[in-house]
């Protein structure tokens, strides 16, 4: 959302690693170097055999987490009749009655996995809400599909699966997407090591069984200029895999060091690749967790996919050695107490209970 602030000065605002923000539009001499698309990287040679095509593709890769912050991982090599069938079955899914979809109401669990209803995030104040709806699973000692051993705190159940006649599809199709992009981001995340001049195996002891998610997300056309399907913010998680589905107007939009909105338009095999805060706080802020947003202005029904990737829940991460500042100190946090606060700030829902039902309360 821009607010002028002066006669000659403009803003654009949004939430940082959970904390309102704001960027000075700048055109003109007062504009500086910044980048103005999302590049676009060949992925194939994350499969090789050969350390130095590995190591050529780790050196594109830190490029673009340095500059953009964004990058598009072209011929990523998952299955497109498996992302096709994906998107076939959200797309069922959100078509089913509210009814049917409020049995998982993400308020219903702590880690708000399942079903979020339209307008009820709301990451932009200046907005009525995110004209979105969303279905949130992740990791989840209890789900068999994991084949993750259960401990004392992850006993607990946190997903919610639809139990209706009509949603038997579902569950199946989305672990079938959570399977191949959870290879995917373990090969991405050894790239990432190597962008970073460490070795490959670097974050394998604090992923051995990572917080992640997939949220499923459906965006209807948007009518009115002053809407957005989801607020400007940035990814509270390690990285974010972005499939989206095809549309003529771009939708997504990532902020450049200006102050201007880049389209990022839906290109063939291939994901958006973001950074997040987990990444840019060990990096130093070296390498960029960019602030971006939806806006669905083409008169389409859009489907996004997101998979979200982070280290163990337990994890505690700090700045990276080759990122320290001489005299500086530098604190560890925990990755999951991080994560839950990020939850709680961006899962605003209200809820009253009557009877046996849900009733959302409208926003003040």
């Amino acid at each position: 959302m821009l607010i002028t602030e002066t006669e000659t000065e403009t803003y654009v605002y949004y939430h940082d690693g959970g904390i309102p923000g704001r960027r000075r539009v700048l055109t003109g001499a007062t504009a500086k170097q910044t980048f103005n698309a999302v590049p676009k990287i060949d992925m194939r040679r994350i499969y090789s055999e050969s350390l130095s095509d590995r190591q050529s593709l780790a050196k594109e890769v830190g490029a673009a987490c340095r500059d953009v912050g964004f990058f598009y991982a072209v011929n990523h090599g998952v299955d497109e009749a498996l992302l096709d069938d994906t998107f076939a079955a959200i797309k069922q899914f959100f078509d089913l009655p509210e009814e049917v979809k409020m049995e998982v109401h993400n308020q219903k669990t702590e880690k708000y996995r399942g079903y979020e209803a339209f307008l009820e995030g709301k990451l932009d104040p200046g907005t009525r809400g995110d004209l979105k709806e969303g279905f949130l699973m992740g990791e989840d000692a209890t789900d068999p599909e994991q084949n993750t051993p259960i401990t004392p705190s992850t006993a607990k159940p946190r997903n919610q699966w639809p139990t209706h006649p009509s949603t038997t599809f579902f569950r199946p199709a989305l672990y079938r997407y959570y399977t191949a992009m959870l290879s995917f981001s373990r090969r991405l995340l050894r790239i990432f090591a190597l962008a970073l001049d460490l070795p490959e195996t670097h974050f394998d002891p604090i992923t051995t069984t990572p917080m992640t998610n997939i949220r499923a997300v459906h965006y209807p056309p948007q009518s009115r200029d002053e809407d957005v399907g989801i607020g400007a913010h940035t990814d509270f998680c390690w990285f974010t895999l972005v499939c989206q589905s095809p549309t003529a107007h771009p939708a997504l939009e990532v902020l450049n060091g200006n102050g201007h909105w880049i389209p990022v338009p839906f290109h063939p095999s291939s994901f958006v690749v973001n950074i997040a805060d987990f990444l840019k706080l060990v990096t130093g802020g070296t390498w960029a967790s960019t602030v971006h947003r939806v806006r669905n202005m083409g008169g389409e029904e859009r489907y996004s996919m997101p998979f979200f990737f982070s280290p163990n829940e337990e994890a505690r991460v700090s700045v990276l050695e080759g990122f320290r500042r001489e005299g500086e100190r530098y604190e560890e946090f925990g990755v999951g107490e991080y994560f839950q606060r990020r939850l709680e700030v961006d899962r605003t829902t209200h809820l009253d209970k009557e009877g046996e039902g849900v009733v959302r309360r409208p926003y003040i």
